[in-house]
């Protein structure tokens, strides 16, 4: 019971670094201020994995599936 603890706890925090990172590096580049954006970083995570702790699985589906077939649902979006 010990190891899947500590597992679980290691698998949030290894989402809440990608998460963090990500939503930063995107608020960054959209805002163009970094304060700003560590501001927006702190307001989004914070919801995310304190309030919301369901929602974490939902969004990472939503990243997976981005990654994966993000150039395709681009390029069906400009043909229409």
């Amino acid at each position: 019971m010990f190891l899947i603890g500590t597992l679980e706890e290691a698998l949030w925090i290894v989402l809440l670094i990608f998460f963090a990172v990500s939503i930063y590096f995107l608020s960054k580049k959209k805002l163009a201020n970094e304060t700003v954006a560590v501001l927006l970083t702190i307001f989004i995570v914070y919801i995310l994995f304190f309030r919301f702790r369901s929602l974490v699985w939902l969004v990472a589906i939503g990243v997976v599936i981005y990654w994966v077939y993000g150039s395709d649902i681009k390029n069906i979006l400009k043909k229409k």
